[in-house]
């Protein structure tokens, strides 16, 4: 299948489908090389650009995997292996300008030891979901400029898509069919004008949006690249290389950074921070699992346990990785949960098991069997539906409720 196939289904596919894509085999590399008379100087070879490419896709920062770091990681490389496997290629491999017999390497890593490493060097593990990203891409090549897409293949695209892929970012071309060429032209694109590509891009349903020009004039190759983010802001990178390639492979590690620092967070008990979030609508014991299974799967999330639970709305202390906000960016890539306004003002809950009539917080005591609620006018309501979960670290420090979420019954 040619990747014009490739983009018209994914664009087709991916407009009804605009929650973040799973990238699958995060630790995996396949590695091209020739035949060598020794297996073993052949591996060595494949464990060592095998680990650059898969640090680099878990990390989703291209320059900070170089230099003395790189030479660490390739000296433990073959201690990393989970497995791996050699395959005979069909076709001849160019090497030094000749075409030469080689095998494809396949190796996979055990992931623990990949994200202790770039924790261990401060660096974010990126976990498998990932945004959405649609891709708008003009070239100028003597003076006349296109866009590329479903209906308009071009070699930039394929690029993209070779370099985009190998990061791990979820890459789809538009269709430039009649509808997008009514809501936006190849001068749109190359002025960056922000607004009519936003609006151009709402059909897709992507979780972020890209723009890229490249101008090729006489051999002369130069770029921009603009990343367009959810929440309104963006992002502007000046490419530059000796080829079209090369600037796709450029735009691509561009994207990956500005993804990872927005949703990938550094690994490590410094970096943790917990707190609180409620979630509503949970009317069954199957939507609490699936919940809870959910937000232990987010990348961020070091654990999620259930702090309390009142009729359909349940309380998760949450440690994690990173700012709160990256969880927020997280959670907002799925729509499992959908964030919502703080509710009014909780009546108090008092412990009848103390003396006096006090907010019984989460971590403070043993949960009472029966919980009394005062209401405005004074009333009780007794309520056993109330838990209180003590806090087994015996920290007294307490996280607030600081977010709120509606459950959407779906995963």
């Amino acid at each position: 299948m040619n990747f014009r196939i490739l983009v018209v289904l994914f664009s087709v596919l991916f407009v009804s489908y605009a929650n973040a894509v799973p990238v699958k085999q995060l630790y995996r590399a396949e590695i091209k090389l020739p035949v060598e008379e020794s297996e073993a100087k052949m591996l060595n070879q494949a464990f060592s650009q095998a680990v650059e490419q898969v640090l680099v896709r878990v990390s989703g920062d291209k320059a900070a995997i170089s230099g003395s770091l790189l030479q660490e990681a390739r000296s433990r490389a073959s201690t990393w292996v989970a497995q791996h496997s050699v395959v005979s290629l069909n076709q001849l491999l160019p090497v030094d300008g000749q075409l030469v017999a080689g095998n494809q390497v396949n190796v996979v890593f055990y992931s623990e030891s990949i994200d202790q490493f770039l924790s261990q060097h401060n660096l974010p593990v990126w976990g498998r979901d990932r945004p959405s990203v649609l891709i708008w891409a003009a070239s100028e090549e003597n003076g006349v400029r296109r866009l590329s897409g479903g209906s308009a293949p071009s070699q930039l695209l394929n690029d993209l898509a070779s370099s985009a892929a190998m990061l791990g970012v979820p890459i789809y071309a538009p269709l430039i069919d009649t509808v997008d060429k009514k809501a936006i032209s190849a001068a749109d694109v190359w002025g960056f004008f922000e607004g009519n590509i936003r609006q151009a891009s709402r059909r897709y349903q992507t979780d972020a949006i890209a723009a890229m020009r490249v101008t090729n004039y006489s051999g002369n190759v130069t770029g921009s690249l603009l990343v367009l983010l959810s929440d309104g802001s963006s992002q502007r990178f000046t490419l530059s290389g000796e080829n079209v390639s090369a600037l796709a492979d450029q735009a691509s590690a561009d994207m990956a950074k500005v993804f990872s620092t927005r949703y990938a967070a550094v690994r490590n008990n410094q970096a943790e921070s917990r707190f609180l979030i409620q979630v509503s609508g949970i009317s069954s014991y199957a939507a609490l699992n699936r919940v809870q299974t959910y937000l232990e799967r987010v990348g961020v999330v070091r654990d999620a346990a259930i702090a309390s639970a009142k009729g359909d709305t349940v309380t998760f202390s949450i440690a994690i990785n990173g700012s709160k906000q990256k969880l927020i960016n997280s959670i907002s890539l799925n729509s499992v949960l959908q964030q919502v306004a703080p509710p009014k003002p909780a009546l108090v809950v008092t412990n009848t098991e103390a003396t006096d009539s006090t907010e019984v917080p989460v971590g403070e005591a043993s949960a009472p069997a029966v919980a009394v609620v005062s209401d405005d006018n004074g009333d009780d309501t007794r309520s056993p539906e109330v838990a209180v979960v003590p806090n087994d670290s015996g920290d007294d420090s307490r996280p607030l409720v600081v977010e709120y979420f509606k459950y959407n019954g779906v995963q």
